[in-house]
């Protein structure tokens, strides 16, 4: 699974079109999760198969892995919505204002996210207790801790389904708005030529 996996994902960013803007958020979600498939699965493949992970010390490494790309394929999903919503009903403000909408805010989303791991898994002060026989080694340690793990949830999962979702909504809604527009002015000049003789 990893093989097949890994080669379809490095043949399509091989012939992958960077220069058009519209697909590079596309490009780099490629990117991040050929990085799940290179760097993070092989730890879920091990545990898989053998029933744990063969040696503590790597449990830091999977879990900030894990949370990093995992959450940051999901927040880059829910730009690429916001871009695509972008695109589509206000294509000359993202085009002239590209540096500010569009690689900014990748950027900013690439720092963020490893950032934010790194503080809370790494060097976030609490008793960590690993466990070789649970997925992720059970955990980081912050996740027992109301306050830290109500942030993450609350912003690096919550916060940017509900965006994701309401993008969506909005662009479902105002395509069927448009169409049916579209439909009644189609309606209207078939009525005025039937009236003309």
């Amino acid at each position: 699974m990893h093989i097949p996996s890994l080669s379809c994902t490095s043949f399509i960013l091989y012939h992958f079109k960077w220069n058009q803007i519209v697909s590079q958020i596309f490009g780099v979600l490629l990117v991040v999760n050929g990085l799940i498939i290179l760097v993070e699965l092989p730890f879920t493949l091990q545990y898989l198969y053998h029933g744990q992970l063969y040696n503590e010390r790597l449990c830091p490494a999977w879990i900030l892995v894990n949370y990093t790309l995992f959450i940051l394929s999901i927040i880059l999903t829910a730009w690429t919505s916001i871009e695509r919503y972008l695109f589509i009903y206000h294509d000359l403000l993202i085009t002239r204002q590209r540096i500010l909408l569009h690689y900014i805010p990748i950027i900013l989303f690439c720092i963020y996210t490893p950032s934010f791991y790194v503080g809370l898994v790494i060097f976030y002060p609490c008793e960590q207790a690993y466990s070789l026989y649970d997925y992720i080694c059970r955990g980081p340690c912050y996740l027992f801790e109301s306050i830290p793990c109500l942030i993450d949830w609350c912003i690096n999962i919550g916060l940017v389904l509900l965006i994701t979702c309401i993008i969506n909504i909005v662009i479902i809604a105002r395509t069927i708005k448009q169409r049916h527009r579209m439909k009644r002015s189609i309606i209207t000049v078939g009525n005025r030529k039937r009236w003309v003789f």
